[in-house]
């Protein structure tokens, strides 16, 4: 039992000594990981190895001064056996790294290197012990002041030479002080101890300093593997930049000659690299006699480099193989330390494709999809062109709002197609008949604006009417047939009318409505006479608040009809207006006299009590939609009238469905976002109406519920033939789907677009393929004969 105890004992030690002697070894590697510490301990070594040359020199002068010094004494003899044992290692370790000098550095190094760098340390430490072991006693006054200094000197020079390996150096200089040791006290004087003393605080210093010098080379050494890291990523970085980016790397010298560039910059060149390799760069680049944006792409590229400034995103219209492109080019100057220019290193790429993507979002901004002619926004960008010449130089100018005559007739009796066909060909006859500094719009469906420059005679606008009407007395060919319209217009002129936009628009709006009131196919100027518009407002505003009492309004009711089981779900209700003298009057002609007279509100009360009064006899599972005006649905009265309606008719809330615009979410009121989570907190639905026109956001979506979207009848019209609309109505299908919302889209005419729709994932459809606008007794009667099939319910 003793011998295992004993056993344990010395396992233990063995254990713990082994540790301890680890943990010498790797002296000045904490807080390394080992990939690391491999790599420090390798270039740590790699230095060691580069100052053998003069530590052997060291040894070597040491050691024949050790034996010149000792001639004739008694300890010769000993002195010259352990300096002939220094004299071989010295030769050994020499020609060692003799033969080894031109190896390249090894990247890492494990601690076999550091245990023999020890083992080195210590055998030669060791006899430069012995000798002050075996020669001090019997040495006189010189020979000692010689040794004390080579051992001073040894213990220093040999520390510090080894610093980079702390473990060897600590060796180095303890094993020192062993033999000095042991050579003072066989002394026994007391200026030996005073010796010993001094010799173990300078032996101190010096192990302290090398770990000083060792913690300080490590971190040098971590720092630099660091940027060797960082390099080597940003050069692999760089190398797979100039093999797949479409980019290209390109630099210069002082005198603006090509030093470099990446193999794809002289793809796009199509030139070999030998070719262009230290030419000047201005006749590198093809540069095209076509200007940019009316600058001189050469000329400015030009004064880039000649400022010798950084410069950034500078486009180059350029020509290679026959084929225009633009070229953006960013450059840093590079200077060096004396402030003396050396060049650029730049970056450039091919914007051709980017370019054309903005100059056709920007057109789309500006133009009508479908005439391809301007739009509203395109028209009050000149608008204010036109105002700032008069003002600055006294130009004149005239608009001219042109409305066709029986264009309805055209839409209801060879349908939309024919009706988009028909207003393509009036905008190209338009283009071909205005002034070629004329601005040409479209303001509304069939409403176009001509804003006219009639610098040299005021008359021309006149001359340009007649010209537009005398052409549109013809017969237009169509696709489906002839179709015989005409155009009224109306005139305002600058600065006789007015020079604001907005007064100008209004005041040739005045004179179009005199030219269809006076027979159509005619045109007239505004005068201050014109108040024929504003008398028919105020009719129509007074005999709106009789008829809002009276309770002679009606709703009407179009179906929307499930794409897959072609059944019924809902019915939009819509209102109108049939007056005993004036006859059918559009709602878009009343309902903004009722926003701005503030009967709106009142209006929309009935129509929604009226709503869910009648879908409360319909089957349960047909939901009736209502519109909300802006007015209506900021009232603070919108909340308790849509409780009051469903609680009073016995209808569920769930079965009312309220349609808001993206005109209504563009108010700034506080209190949209709160409406729309109260009526949503009822139960009743949602439906964001008309999407895809006007100020479409997808903010929208994200800020507020919906249950619903309606895609406007505009995308669904041209859905077979125009790949763009049909890209567009996709892509809304999927996100509602994404955002779980269902999707109705209106204006749908023909099976094939309700077939294609249905493809889509389209859930409701609206148009006049599944039923016109009827009265609540029609439509009921349309529920219980339809069971079911789709019909088509007018042309």
């Amino acid at each position: 039992m003793n011998g295992a105890m004993e056993q344990t004992f010395l396992a233990r030690a063995a254990s713990q000594i082994s540790t301890m002697v680890d943990r010498f070894l790797r002296l000045g590697e904490e807080d390394q990981t080992a990939e690391e510490a491999d790599r420090i301990r390798a270039i740590r070594l790699s230095v060691l190895s580069s100052s053998t040359p003069w530590m052997m020199a060291a040894n070597l002068c040491n050691a024949t001064l050790t034996i010149f010094v000792f001639q004739g004494s008694p300890s010769a003899p000993a002195v010259y056996a352990i300096c002939g044992l220094l004299l071989a290692i010295i030769f050994y370790t020499s020609l060692s790294w003799w033969r080894n000098r031109k190896r390249g550095q090894r990247e890492r190094a494990s601690l076999r290197g550091t245990n023999r760098t020890v083992v080195y340390a210590a055998i030669l430490s060791a006899l430069w012990a012995a000798i002050d072991i075996v020669a001090y006693p019997s040495a006189n006054e010189t020979q000692r002041m010689v040794l004390i200094a080579l051992t001073v000197g040894m213990a220093g020079g040999g520390g510090f030479a080894l610093a980079t390996i702390p473990p060897a150096s600590i060796v180095f200089c303890g094993m020192i002080a062993f033999g000095a040791a042991i050579a003072l006290l066989r002394d026994g004087s007391i200026v030996g101890a005073y010796l010993f003393a001094l010799y173990i605080v300078f032996a101190a210093i010096i192990i302290r300093s090398s770990l000083a010098l060792c913690k300080s080379l490590t971190e040098r050494v971590r720092a630099k593997l660091a940027a060797d890291e960082q390099r080597d990523v940003i050069g692999l970085l760089l190398n797979d930049f100039e093999e797949n980016a479409s980019d290209w790397l390109w630099g210069v010298d002082s005198d603006l000659n090509l030093e470099r560039a990446s193999a794809r910059f002289y793809d796009k060149l199509q030139i070999p690299e030998n070719m262009v390799l230290g030419r000047p760069l201005m006749t590198i680049m093809p540069f095209s006699s076509v200007s940019l944006e009316g600058h001189d792409c050469r000329e400015n590229f030009a004064n880039c480099l000649m400022s010798r400034q950084s410069f950034r995103d500078q486009d180059l219209c350029v020509e290679v193989g026959g084929e225009l492109g633009i070229w953006s080019v960013t450059a840093k100057a590079i200077y060096d330390e004396q402030e003396r220019f050396k060049g650029y290193r730049g970056v450039g790429r091919d914007v051709t494709a980017n370019r054309e993507s903005r100059l056709r979002i920007e057109h789309m901004a500006r133009h009508d999809p479908l005439t391809e002619v301007g739009n509203r926004v395109l028209l009050s960008e000149d608008f204010e062109r036109a105002v700032s010449r008069y003002e600055r130089f006294g130009d004149a100018f005239s608009v001219l709002l042109l409305d066709l005559d029986r264009f309805k007739q055209v839409n209801d009796n060879f349908g939309h197609t024919a009706g988009d066909e028909l207003l393509r060909t009036v905008a190209s006859i338009l283009s071909q008949l205005r002034g070629e500094n004329d601005t040409l719009a479209r303001v509304g469906g069939d409403e176009f604006a001509i804003l006219h420059a009639c610098v040299d005679d005021p008359r021309s606008a006149a001359t340009l009417a007649s010209r537009i009407i005398e052409r549109f007395a013809h017969p237009i060919t169509l696709g489906c047939g002839s179709a015989q319209i005409g155009v009224s217009i109306g005139i305002a002129c600058a600065p006789i009318d007015g020079t604001e936009p907005d007064q100008l628009m209004r005041n040739a709006d005045l004179a179009l409505y005199r030219a269809k009131t006076d027979g159509r196919n005619r045109y007239r100027f505004f005068d201050s006479s014109l108040d024929a518009a504003a008398r028919r407002r105020s009719l129509l505003e007074q005999e709106l608040a009789l008829a809002i009492a009276e309770e002679s309004l009606t709703v009407h009711f179009q179906p929307l009809v499930s794409a897959e089981t072609r059944q019924v779900v809902c019915a939009e209700a819509l209102l109108r207006w049939n007056h005993p003298k004036l006859g059918a009057i559009s709602p878009s002609e009343f309902i903004p006299i009722a926003e701005e007279a503030g009967q709106i509100t009142a209006i929309g009360s009935w129509v929604l009590r009226q709503a869910c009064r009648h879908a409360a006899t319909w089957p349960d599972n047909v939901r009736v939609a209502v519109n909300l005006s802006s007015r209506q649905f900021l009232s603070p009265g919108l909340l308790p009238l849509i409780e009051t309606a469903i609680t009073e008719n016995g209808l569920r809330s769930q079965r009312l469905e309220v349609e808001v615009t993206e005109s209504l979410l563009m108010e700034t009121a506080i209190g949209v976002e709160q409406t729309l989570e109260s009526i949503s907190r009822l139960g009743v639905r949602i439906a964001l109406d008309d999407f895809g026109t006007g100020f479409s956001s997808l903010s929208y979506l994200r800020r507020y519920h919906f249950d619903k979207l309606k895609i406007d009848q505009s995308f669904i019209s041209d859905l077979e033939t125009n790949p763009d609309g049909r890209a567009i109505v996709d892509a809304v299908i999927r996100l509602a789907g994404e955002l779980r919302m269902s999707v109705a889209a209106e204006g749908v005419e023909t099976r094939e677009q309700l077939e294609r729709l249905r493809q889509m994932g389209c859930g409701e459809i609206q148009g006049f393929l599944t039923g016109r606008p009827m009265p609540v007794d029609a439509f009921e009667e349309y529920l219980k004969q339809t069971n079911g099939s789709v019909q088509r319910l007018s042309a």
